[in-house]
């Protein structure tokens, strides 16, 4: 069974192979409700199910954070984006995105009923992890 749409739409039946979760939970400020929304893709998921998420994370408090912001706006700039955009992804990331360390996502995962994610995927800001569901 393929099912597209929101969570709350699906019972909490644990009938499910996978997951996937892209670009989605970083705009979950809270981070027990992130976790929660973590727990709740668990649920519907069996043990041993797999989750594969991606957010966009990083140590926003480290030097290195203003450097790599500034490539990643320009590789978003090659794209055709106008200025007045890159400037609106900038305030958006600094307002709207809770961009968290990616072993501060791990543990959110890991909090909300799965197994240790494992990182398979990077590029600039965004990061890819999977994980499966811890036996209930």
């Amino acid at each position: 069974m393929f099912h597209n749409g929101y969570l709350d739409s699906l019972s909490e039946s644990g009938q499910f192979d996978g997951a996937t979760c892209f670009l989605v939970s970083q705009f979950i400020l809270d981070t027990d409700e992130r976790t929660r929304f973590f727990g709740q893709i668990a649920a519907r998921l069996r043990d041993g199910g797999i989750l594969a998420s991606s957010d966009l994370a990083a140590d926003t408090s480290a030097g290195s954070y203003g450097g790599l912001l500034e490539v990643w706006l320009k590789t978003m700039a090659s794209a055709d984006l106008s200025p007045q955009r890159i400037q609106q992804m900038r305030d958006a990331y600094a307002r709207d995105v809770s961009i968290l360390p990616p072993p501060h996502v791990e543990r959110l995962i890991e909090a909300g009923g799965f197994g240790s994610p494992v990182q398979f995927y990077q590029a600039g800001l965004i990061h890819g992890w999977y994980a499966m569901r811890a036996a209930r």
